[in-house]
């Protein structure tokens, strides 16, 4: 991941196989950089892995953490979206298509190691962000207070990104599998999310860091939903405050930095909004008619203006979010009018109609629908309800279409992202 620390460019480049080896997935670069001044410093050249245990680094170190989580969450929004049914597929490139038209096979080599340079990337950059995580923590662990200042605040802050990216592939992938072992169900990895936030949350306490651990708290909120904790998320998701949001930061600087759903989608064209959404008539949507076309000359290029650009931030975690956590964790608990009055209540904010449910499924199905129009093309929201609530395909299960009305292509099997056959064979 390439960001601006101060003035000195910090990459970090971890190899495919980074469940084999923490040490061997951490590799620093400074490379060089535009400067704004002559005071800046330019530092070419490979930094000794050695000199990584120099508790001087730490701030770098952590913000190298969470640029990696912010990479890998963004080319995982926009691949999460083109599965699902938000976008569909407007290019005529291949493995390009596979995306948006459900055809991701557990050969495909873009899907298992693509890297963060403004394409989707799914199982390298999650597990590598994991990875860098997992490895800075260790580093702090073993650093004292008086080395680095504030290390209490940097683990916590590594240790909640850490859990996103567990987080991540318990949502969405079909197994996992970490640190050569062997493959799991997605369940596992929640589980480790979970204690990952729980441990955020109690360091971030403790250094009075707020930010970081309502962060956590709707991470956890969200793993324990997940995990069936009904009780458990709702008592996270309520103690997040009104107007709470992070972003992860994007930039337009470089490939690695972008807004990989702006790139695919407004800047190339390869990928116009589902058919389904444009005639949905919900401001939290902001589907247009770009008024140009797409990548395939004669189809219009639909797209969202959630983003302005290469540089703007995705949502990774919010109020909103945990207000709907809250609300599915009650209905689930058949407090249906509770969970009927925190969707009201934001549709009234918005002037939409008032829902009614009278039923648990029903609550919950008005749940699912909110979460569709206020989560809309953000990070794998919408391929991770239609997976854990069994909702229609497209091309599937009694779905009208069984081929990419834009492209003509059939649709393909994938639902959740497969371990790749270069990982279960241990390549």
């Amino acid at each position: 991941m390439l960001t601006t620390i101060g003035h000195v460019i910090y990459e970090s480049v971890s190899s495919y196989r980074c469940r084999v080896s923490s040490a061997a997935c951490i590799v620093l670069t400074l490379a060089l950089g535009a400067c704004d001044s002559i005071l800046d410093v330019q530092l070419p050249g490979t930094v000794p892995i050695e000199l990584l245990d120099n508790p001087e680094l730490a701030p770098v170190l952590a913000r190298g953490a969470v640029s990696d989580l912010e990479c890998g969450y963004s080319g995982y929004a926009g691949a999460s979206a083109a599965q699902s049914d938000e976008f569909e597929t407007a290019n005529q490139n291949l493995p390009l298509a596979n995306w948006g038209e459900r055809s991701i096979t557990p050969d495909e080599i873009a899907y298992a190691s693509g890297a963060c340079v403004g394409t989707f990337g799914v199982q390298l950059v999650l597990h590598t962000a994991r990875v860098q995580s997992e490895d800075v923590l260790r580093r702090l662990e073993g650093w004292t207070d008086a080395q680095v200042p504030g290390r209490v605040s940097l683990m916590a802050q590594v240790r909640a990104y850490g859990g996103y990216s567990y987080l991540f592939m318990g949502e969405t992938f079909c197994r996992v599998a970490f640190d050569a072992g062997a493959d799991q169900p997605p369940t596992a990895a929640l589980t480790i999310a979970e204690q990952r936030f729980t441990e955020a949350i109690t360091r971030a306490e403790q250094a009075n860091n707020t930010a970081i651990v309502n962060m956590a708290r709707v991470g956890r909120a969200r793993a324990r939903l997940m995990l069936k904790k009904y009780s458990e998320a709702a008592a996270d998701a309520q103690l997040v405050p009104v107007g709470y949001q992070v972003l992860a930061e994007r930039g337009s600087e470089n490939s690695r930095r972008f807004n990989d759903i702006y790139f695919a989608m407004t800047q190339t064209g390869a990928y116009v909004i589902a058919f389904e959404l444009r005639s949905i008539n919900d401001s939290r949507l902001m589907v247009v008619n770009s008024g140009r076309a797409s990548a395939i000359p004669t189809v219009p290029l639909w797209i969202t203006n959630k983003y302005s650009g290469l540089n703007s931030g995705i949502r990774l975690a919010g109020y909103r979010e945990a207000q709907l956590i809250l609300a599915e964790a009650l209905a689930e608990q058949n407090q249906v009018g509770s969970a009927m009055a925190i969707l009201n209540g934001r549709r009234t904010e918005l002037g939409l109609g008032i829902l009614s449910a009278n039923t648990k499924e029903e609550a919950i199905a008005h749940v699912i629908a909110e979460r569709r129009m206020e989560l809309a093309f953000e990070g794998g929201h919408r391929l991770n309800d239609l997976l854990r609530r069994n909702l229609p395909w497209k091309g599937a299960n009694g779905s009208t279409q069984n081929a990419n009305p834009v492209s003509g292509r059939p649709y393909g099997t994938t639902t959740c992202w497969p371990l790749p056959t270069r990982e279960s064979n241990g390549a």
